[in-house]
């Protein structure tokens, strides 16, 4: 099982650019732990309304944590050099309004869910390309 802390309120930031590369939003994927790796002190933890865990059965870490890479492009850095130029904080994101109302509710009332990955996998979008996991 894979643990997931995805973050349940946009942040912003006034320039569109730090924005962008720069604020967690929506459904965005923060860290991603093997499921015991973590003892669930987020959930009963006020300070922490912001996030939501998500532990998907069926699936590991590694299955799993490549949905907390950034959005990249290739760019020149400060020094006139050629980089890796970090556009968007995450590339995928969990649809959280789109989910079944039975897993919304959960995630609400407990900021916590248990999923397998069949029933979450069409929730999770890239938000480059537009498409689902699904």
């Amino acid at each position: 099982m894979a643990l997931l802390l995805v973050i349940a309120t946009s942040r912003t930031n006034a320039d569109s650019v730090k924005d962008q590369r720069g604020c967690y939003k929506r459904g965005d994927i923060v860290e991603v732990w093997d499921d015991a790796a973590h003892n669930g002190d987020l959930v009963a933890n006020p300070i922490a309304a912001p996030f939501v865990l998500v532990r998907i059965t069926g699936v590991t870490k590694a299955q799993v944590v490549r949905l907390m890479q950034p959005e990249t492009t290739a760019g020149l850095d400060s020094h006139g050099q050629a980089a890796v130029i970090v556009t968007r904080r995450r590339q995928y994101r969990v649809r959280v309004d789109d989910v079944p109302a039975g897993i919304l509710n959960a995630l609400q009332a407990d900021r916590y869910v248990e999923v397998t990955w069949a029933q979450i996998k069409g929730y999770i979008r890239d938000k480059v390309t537009g498409l689902d996991e699904a």
